[in-house]
């Protein structure tokens, strides 16, 4: 598994790889040597910022606030924007989530051009302050750990307010 972003909430750049222990060990057995590396693994200013923000996580129970608090809140929020006619299906764990853009919600039939109502969504979301990014027509979410319950209530609100300028404009160009 590769770690970076999380270890420095992306204020430097870091890198990092985890090691599942089977793998581990069986290197050790054979030999010892895992070699491998990253540009910025190791650089003493980015592990300096990796520590402290790792400090500051485990100090304000980030993740534990994560897991009992807004990532289900999150997931509450998600699982209403399913019931907007453009989205097919609408997915969360933790604080990522995932809103499948369809042509047909019933059969969760995508468009014909794969990507298109993807990108026009994720312009009128840069247009009204989201972000949310478009793998093909798949609308993704990743907030920061440190959103609050009312930004959770502004992105959920923004996402509406997006995937509705994104219906009205897939109605006028014929795309439904």
């Amino acid at each position: 598994m590769t770690l970076a972003k999380g270890l420095s909430s992306g204020y430097l750049p870091i890198g990092a790889v985890m090691v599942a222990d089977p793998r581990g060990r069986r290197a050790d057995r054979k030999g010892g040597e895992f070699a491998h590396g990253y540009t910025y693994s190791g650089h003493p200013v980015a592990c300096a910022v990796a520590s402290v923000n790792l400090s500051i996580i485990q100090q304000e129970d980030l993740v534990a606030r994560t897991r009992d608090e807004t990532g289900p809140y999150l997931a509450s929020k998600w699982r209403q924007l399913a019931e907007h006619p453009l989205v097919g299906e609408a997915r969360s764990v933790g604080l990522i989530g995932a809103l499948e853009l369809a042509r047909d919600k019933k059969t969760r039939q995508f468009f014909d051009k794969r990507g298109e109502v993807g990108t026009i969504c994720r312009d009128f979301c840069f247009q009204n302050g989201l972000i949310m990014r478009a793998v093909r027509d798949t609308m993704i979410i990743s907030p920061p750990l440190v959103i609050t319950l009312e930004q959770v209530d502004e992105l959920a609100e923004k996402a509406w307010r997006c995937l509705d300028l994104t219906l009205e404009r897939c109605r006028a160009e014929g795309r439904l």
